[in-house]
C-alpha cells in the first residue's frame, strides 16, 4: 500500500489530503464510518468515470472504468444497474428559498433603495402584503404555515401585523437538513470551479481568495464585517441580475453559482 501512495503524485495527494479533513469531520460527527464511506467513494468514482470522462465514438465498458477508477468490475456493473439519483431538495429549504429570493428580486417588492419591504401580515390594499408573496410562490400551502415555518428558522420577524425579512438571504438558523443543503451546493460549486481551473480551462472561472497566517484575533470582527456588508450587497446584485436573466425555457440552460467565504481558526505552529 505504501509503494501504491508513494506513486501517486504527492502534490494533489497532500491537496487531497487536506480537503478531506473537513469532510471527515463532518462524516465523524454524524456517525458515518470508513465502510460505508468507501462504498459511497466507489459509487462517485464510477459515476464521473462514466459522465466525465467518456471515449468519442466508443462504448465506455465496465472494464474500462474499473481501469480508470480501481473499482472491481462487480461492483461497477453492480452501481450501473442501480443508478445514479442527484440528492433531493429539501422541501423546506425549496419554498422558503423561493419566498425570500421573490421578495429581494421580483418588481414590487423591495423600496427605492432596494431593500426588502416591510410586508402587512395580509389584506393589503395595494396586494404588496405576506400572503400574497406566499400565494405567489405556491396555493398548496398555507400563508400562515409558510410564516410560522420562517419564524422557527430566524428569517423573518412578525410584530404588530407586519413581517419583516431578518437575514436579506435564506440561511436556516436551526434545521440542519437545510444547512445541508447549501454546505452541498456552495461546497460543490466552489470545488468544481477550482478544479476546472487545474484543468487549464480557458477561460478561467473567477477564483480568488486573501489569505494572512497571522492576523490578530482583535481584527477579525472588523474584516469579517465588512465582507459581510459589502460581499452581501454584491450578491443581492448579482441575485437581481440572475433572477432578471432566469428562463426555464432556455436551451442552452446552465448551473450558475457565485459565492464569497470567510473562514478564520487558530494558526497552527508549522504556518508560522
Amino acid at each position: 500500500m505504501e509503494d501504491a501512495l508513494d506513486q501517486l503524485p504527492k502534490v494533489v495527494m497532500g491537496a487531497v489530503r487536506l480537503l478531506l479533513r473537513p469532510l471527515a469531520r463532518l462524516m465523524i460527527r454524524h456517525g458515518i464510518t470508513l465502510p460505508a464511506i468507501v462504498e459511497l467513494l466507489k459509487q462517485v468514482m464510477v459515476d464521473v468515470a462514466i459522465h466525465d470522462f467518456p471515449v468519442e465514438g466508443k462504448r465506455t465498458t465496465d472494464s474500462r472504468i474499473s481501469v480508470l477508477t480501481g473499482v472491481h468490475r462487480k461492483d461497477v456493473k453492480r452501481f450501473r444497474e442501480m443508478g445514479f439519483r442527484p440528492n433531493d431538495v429539501p422541501k423546506r429549504v425549496s419554498l422558503g428559498m423561493q419566498l425570500v429570493n421573490a421578495w429581494l428580486t421580483q418588481p414590487g417588492w423591495q423600496d427605492a433603495e432596494g431593500h426588502p419591504l416591510i410586508l402587512p401580515r395580509q389584506s393589503a390594499s395595494d396586494g404588496r402584503d405576506f400572503d400574497s408573496l406566499a400565494n405567489q410562490i405556491s396555493s398548496d400551502v398555507r400563508p400562515r404555515a409558510v410564516l410560522d415555518e420562517l419564524l422557527r428558522l430566524g428569517v423573518v420577524e412578525e410584530r404588530n401585523g407586519l413581517v419583516r425579512l431578518v437575514v436579506e438571504a435564506f440561511v436556516p438558523s436551526e434545521s440542519e437538513a437545510e444547512k445541508l443543503y447549501y454546505f452541498e451546493q456552495s461546497g460543490y460549486a466552489h470545488l468544481m470551479a477550482a478544479v476546472r481551473n487545474l484543468e487549464g480551462r480557458q477561460p478561467p472561472f473567477f477564483d480568488r481568495v486573501v489569505q494572512y497566517r497571522r492576523i490578530p484575533a482583535a481584527a477579525l470582527p472588523e474584516i469579517r464585517a465588512l465582507l459581510e456588508r459589502q460581499g452581501m450587497e454584491l450578491l443581492q446584485a448579482i441575485n437581481r441580475r440572475a433572477s432578471e436573466a432566469a428562463d426555464d425555457e432556455a436551451p442552452d440552460a446552465h448551473f450558475l453559482a457565485v459565492g464569497l467565504y470567510y473562514y478564520d481558526e487558530p494558526a497552527r505552529d508549522e504556518e508560522a
